[in-house]
């Protein structure tokens, strides 16, 4: 039976629960950070746990460990469970509210993190790259106060995941709410059949996105990203992936250049090699857009460079 970490306690999974007026529960309000470990260690712990509090931070969540506190909880999980390789999941909720009668409302959060064994994307989708669906029915509003975090609403997120995976496709790729004139409207941009009317990029379901243009790296900006350009109207959905950073800092450390500028559909059908990170898959190459075969549809260069800079990364710890 797995062991779980709730509120600095370590229990049985069976054993573990929290209450039915959760505000987690009640309300999606809570935020998390998707791991993985590998030999026992937590990748980037530190990019995770900056992320989260962040996040924790502009939705009003309280998280009231201190960053030691949690990297002792993800060692000692990872030793209980004997899971070198894993995938973690830290959560953290608003908790339940009471009415306290000499401080006003009273927030009692909840934090609990769990392990399981990782279950890796198979060794052909590295090789043969990933076959993605453009959403057109859903997009993302980079106005709403949730955007940019992890939240715990994440059910559009995985209705549109399983479209794709009916689709034969492994992710949908996300646009947002500012939408083209009906004049720049683009005719069938992966021979779909369709008039295509989105946005700006943002990111996959469950993947943050790259394009290379002429050995170049291109990704759609995030809120800070946007923060270099105060004059720029533009807002982001766009999630401040923990692989996306690292994939960034190992690009420019190899000198390849990188802009994080709006991608519009055009932009992305007309890429060189496109790719797609999260702390799962690590760096997952896109060949084809439904069916548009994105470059000769295998691996770039630039892709399986970056591929190989990342594995080297996870090795060295």
């Amino acid at each position: 039976m797995s062991i779980v970490w709730l509120n600095n306690e370590f229990l049985e999974d069976s054993a573990a629960n929290i209450s039915l007026r959760d505000a987690g529960l009640l309300h999606a309000a809570g935020v998390f950070t998707t791991m993985r470990s590998y030999g026992g260690k937590v990748f980037r712990l530190d990019l995770h746990l900056q992320r989260l509090r962040r996040s924790c931070e502009a939705l009003f969540i309280p998280l009231q460990y201190k960053n030691e506190v949690l990297l002792k909880a993800t060692e000692e999980l990872l030793r209980r469970n004997d899971l070198p390789e894993a995938r973690l999941r830290l959560t953290v909720t608003r908790g339940v509210a009471d009415q306290d009668p000499l401080h006003g409302l009273r927030l009692s959060p909840t934090a609990f993190l769990t392990a399981t064994e990782l279950s890796p994307y198979p060794r052909e989708y590295y090789e043969r790259g990933l076959t993605v669906i453009l959403l057109d029915d859903q997009k993302l509003n980079p106005h709403d106060l949730q955007a940019g975090h992890k939240t715990l609403n994440y059910f559009s997120r995985l209705a549109a995941l399983r479209a794709a995976n009916q689709r034969s496709a492994g992710e949908a790729l996300w646009f947002n709410v500012h939408h083209y004139l009906q004049s720049d409207a683009v005719a069938d941009p992966s021979n779909s059949g369709r008039k295509w009317a989105g946005g700006n990029l943002q990111s996959g379901s469950i993947s943050n996105v790259f394009l290379i243009e002429s050995g170049r790296l291109v990704t759609p900006p995030t809120a800070d990203d946007l923060k270099a350009t105060p004059d720029n109207p533009e807002k982001s959905a766009v999630l401040p992936g923990v692989t996306r950073a690292v994939v960034i800092e190992l690009a420019k450390a190899a000198g390849l250049e990188v802009e994080t500028t709006a991608v519009d559909v055009n932009r992305l059908l007309a890429a060189d090699e496109i790719f797609l990170t999260n702390s799962i898959m690590g760096l997952m190459p896109v060949c084809r857009i439904e069916r548009h075969a994105v470059g000769n549809d295998r691996p770039g260069p630039v892709t399986r460079q970056l591929m190989d800079l990342y594995a080297e990364a996870v090795a060295g710890g």
